[in-house]
C-alpha cells in the first residue's frame, strides 16, 4: 500500500466513524463535531501543502511514498 492509498483509507474511515458517532445520538458530545472540523480542514490544508500529520507516523511505520 502507498502512501497516498493509506492516507485516503485513514481520512475516510475517521471520517465515516465521527459521522457514525454524530448521527446516532441526539446530543452528540462537543469533541466529535470539533473532531470532524479538525479533519475537514485538514484536508483543504493537505490538499494545498501535500503534507498531512499521519504522514510521519506512515513513514515511521515504513510504507512507501509511491508505486
Amino acid at each position: 500500500m502507498t502512501m497516498d492509498r493509506a492516507l485516503r483509507l485513514t481520512s475516510g474511515a475517521f471520517l465515516l466513524l465521527v459521522l457514525i458517532v454524530g448521527i446516532l445520538p441526539s446530543n452528540a458530545h462537543w469533541f466529535w463535531k470539533f473532531f470532524l472540523l479538525f479533519m475537514s480542514l485538514n484536508q483543504i490544508q493537505s490538499a494545498f501543502t501535500n503534507w498531512c500529520p499521519v504522514m510521519v507516523l506512515y513513514r515511521k511505520l515504513g510504507i512507501k511514498e509511491c508505486a
